[in-house]
């Protein structure tokens, strides 16, 4: 799995949400679309979480781009605006899910299980 985002605080609160929900999962980090095209180009995840308002590149632009690498990953678009018409856009780009910002705690988790081909959840323990 790919996290695309240009912020650090947000990468990293994404990763550590992730990869508590999805231990097996090797979860790799971007900061622009130029780092997701090569991350992509060499290590091919499965999954790319993207965010749509990257500074160097249109998130739902770069889906169409990231539907071309074989295999291709399911992409996941989250934006902070959460406007239908860039919903739309995202899936007529290839995303398998568009995901608002203010919808992330409760969307995330099940659209990346779907990604990887996860019926069932066992969710981590609370300390």
């Amino acid at each position: 799995m790919l996290i695309v985002e240009a912020r650090q605080a947000r990468r990293r609160t994404l990763h550590d949400l992730l990869a508590a929900v999805f231990p097996e999962t090797r979860i790799l980090l971007a900061d622009s679309g130029a780092s997701a095209l090569a991350t992509c180009g060499a290590e091919r995840p499965q999954v790319v979480l993207l965010d749509s308002g990257l500074p160097d590149a249109d998130g739902i632009e770069l889906t169409e781009q990231l539907r071309t690498y074989s295999p291709a990953p399911a992409v996941i678009v989250i934006s902070d605006l959460g406007r239908p018409e860039d919903a739309v856009r995202a899936r007529a780009a290839g995303a398998c899910a568009f995901i608002a910002r203010d919808q992330l705690a409760t969307a995330l988790v099940p659209a990346v299980a779907r990604a990887l081909g996860i019926t069932r959840l066992d969710r981590p323990k609370k300390p």
